[in-house]
This record gives structure tokens, sequence and C-alpha cells, in this order.
């Protein structure tokens, strides 16, 4: 046996061992990224909050008519032409029925159904709702429980600024159940001098809890405003911190592009691309 040959083959086993190491390595990656916190479970921190979401677009739809009516201004709703909204005046506000009937698709593509409740009450230049539901689904996600928000006309950047609690269950179409607890800060830092809500920019700030059928809790902290642009059907930038059990993540929605790509961050600082669902109805 030659000393070429023995160089040769322990250069060779030198590099089987490399790949053999890698390989483990980009296996053990994507354990500890699995193993802890999944990918499913991350889409379904951003699924319930964007459920939660597009009720909020339709109670802010309904205050933009609502504030518009009382002022005696004309205006086009932004409303879908399928929903049903009924009016009753109370002594300080009023309550809103908003009817979906059996189903009824909105300016953005989701279908909804069952009845949002809103009952507004106005204080001086500021005013509060709370909000409840009835037999109420978003894509066929079902929604019980209840919403608050107060509202500013000017917070200390001199825009629109509104303060959301949520305590909600949502069912899913699979039949899995997620409790959302937490309460977000939305500012309007584009569209409030427009009556088109289509130009709408918000910064959020917040928390929430998720509860899964199984109890498992994970808890989301936003530590970089979200960025939520009317005309986007997602998060187009921003950071939440994501903690389940004693390990924490970061989820980064990215730059400000409006595209469906996020990334998650583990504490060791192994990072996994991540595709948002698209929740359209085809």
């Amino acid at each position: 046996m030659t000393l070429r040959f023995v160089k040769r083959n322990l250069c060779y086993l030198a590099f089987l061992g490399l790949l053999v190491f890698t390989s483990c390595e980009s296996n053990s990656n994507e354990e500890l990224l699995n193993n802890d916190l999944t990918t499913e479970e991350a889409l379904k921190v951003v699924l319930a909050d964007d459920i939660s979401s597009d009720v909020d677009d339709v109670i802010e739809d309904d205050s933009v008519e609502s504030e518009l009516a009382s002022r005696g201004t004309t205006t086009t709703s932004n409303h879908p032409s399928c929903l049903e909204r009924t009016v009753e005046n109370t002594t300080n506000g009023k309550i809103v029925t908003l009817d979906f009937g059996a189903g009824c698709e909105g300016k953005k593509g989701r279908v909804f159904a069952g009845k949002i409740i809103i009952e507004y009450v106005r204080e001086n230049d500021s005013f509060s709702k709370t909000v409840s539901f009835e037999n109420f689904s978003v894509n066929g996600n079902a929604i019980e429980g209840g919403m608050s928000a107060t509202k500013v006309k000017e917070n200390t950047n001199g825009n629109p600024e509104r303060t959301h609690t949520v305590d909600i269950t949502i069912t899913l179409e699979s039949g899995e159940t997620i409790v959302k607890k937490g309460e977000k800060v939305k500012e309007k830092i584009a569209g409030a001098d427009t009556k088109d809500r289509g130009d709408d920019v918000f910064l959020i700030s917040g928390f929430w809890e998720s509860v899964n059928k199984n109890g498992d809790a994970k808890k989301a902290q936003i530590t970089t405003s979200l960025r939520r642009e009317y005309a986007c059907k997602y998060i187009v930038s921003g950071v939440v911190e994501l903690t389940k059990g004693t390990s924490k993540y970061v989820l980064d929605f990215g730059d400000g592009s409006c595209d469906n790509l996020a990334t998650i961050t583990d504490e060791a600082g192994r990072v996994k691309e991540i595709t948002l669902k698209n929740r359209k109805r085809k």
C-alpha cells in the first residue's frame, strides 16, 4: 500500500465525515425549530391574528361610516352590499348590528357569516365600543367571545389611534380551537385624510396569548411595530417575539414588501423561512 493511496483514502474519509457532520447539523437545525415551535404552530399564531384583524377591519369600516353619518356627510359605504346593517339609538350612543347572513364576501375576499354586534358609547371627543358575535365566522373559522376598543382622534404623533382588547375563541375549519387574549394599539399613519380605506396604513404594537386545544400556550410580544397596509393581504414588516414554554423565537415579517414570506429565528440563531397562507377562498 503506497503512501499516496493512504493519503487519498484519509482525505476521502475526512470528506465523508464532513458531509455527515454537516448533514447532522442541518437536521439538528431543522429539529430544533420543529420540536419546540413547528412551522404550523407559528402559522396558526399568525392566522389567529389575521382573523381578529379581519374583524378589526369590519369594525373600522363601520366606525368610519358611523362617524361620517353623524356629521351628515354622504359617502359610499365600505361595507359589502350583501351586508344588512341596523342601528338602534341609545342614551349615549347606539348599537349597530352587522348581519352577514349565511355568507357575504367582503372587499378583501374574506367570506363572513353571522352577526357582529357593536355597541358605541360616546364621551366628549373620544368613544369606546364593545363587540360581540352571534354565529359569526370568517372563511369558515368560527369566532366567539368579545372585543372592545377605545379611540383617540390624535395621539402624541398627531395620528388617530385605537386600543383594542380581545378575548375570543376561534374554531378553525379543521376543528381545532385557539383562544386568543391580548391588547393591540393601532396607529393610523396614512389614509386618515381620505374616505377611501384602500390607502390606510397602520403601525401596530401590543401583545397576545394563544392557547390551543391541548392547553399549549404561545405568547406573542410585538418588539418592532407591525406594518399593515389595507391594500396588502399580509403584514409587510415588523417583528414579533414568540414564547413557547421556556423557548423564545423571533418572527420577522420582512422589509416592507407585500409578500407572503416571513422568517423564524430560534435562540441559537438558526433561521427558517415560512410561507404565510393566503386565506382567500377559491
